[in-house]
């Protein structure tokens, strides 16, 4: 970690920073699996369904992208959609991106 910075003392500030949401909370979760099962692995549709009805669903949902071959497509639409989820969030929050 010799490539990180220390963190500011005045971190706790919430007027002058604001945290980085989560999955969950930019939708990254089960909406985007969903999303991406309707349109990559229509025919699998109601088991991810199924999947995503219990504990260790990830897991499971990536042994099922192994089995059908999807699991790069998978890796591509999820890194996709979090920077697009991201670039968003930076924007409703007035936040500039540099690129």
């Amino acid at each position: 970690m010799d490539d990180v910075e220390e963190l500011p003392d005045d971190v706790e500030d919430s007027e002058r920073y604001i945290a980085i949401p989560d999955k969950r909370e930019l939708d990254l979760g089960k909406p985007l699996v969903l999303t991406f099962a309707r349109h990559h692995l229509p025919d699998d549709y109601d088991k991810v369904r199924e999947i995503f009805s219990r504990a260790g669903a990830y897991a499971r949902f990536k042994d099922l992208l192994e089995h059908r071959g999807a699991i790069d497509r998978w890796y591509d639409f999820e890194q996709k959609a979090t920077e697009e989820a991201l670039k968003t969030w930076c924007a409703d929050n007035d936040i500039k991106v540099s690129s």
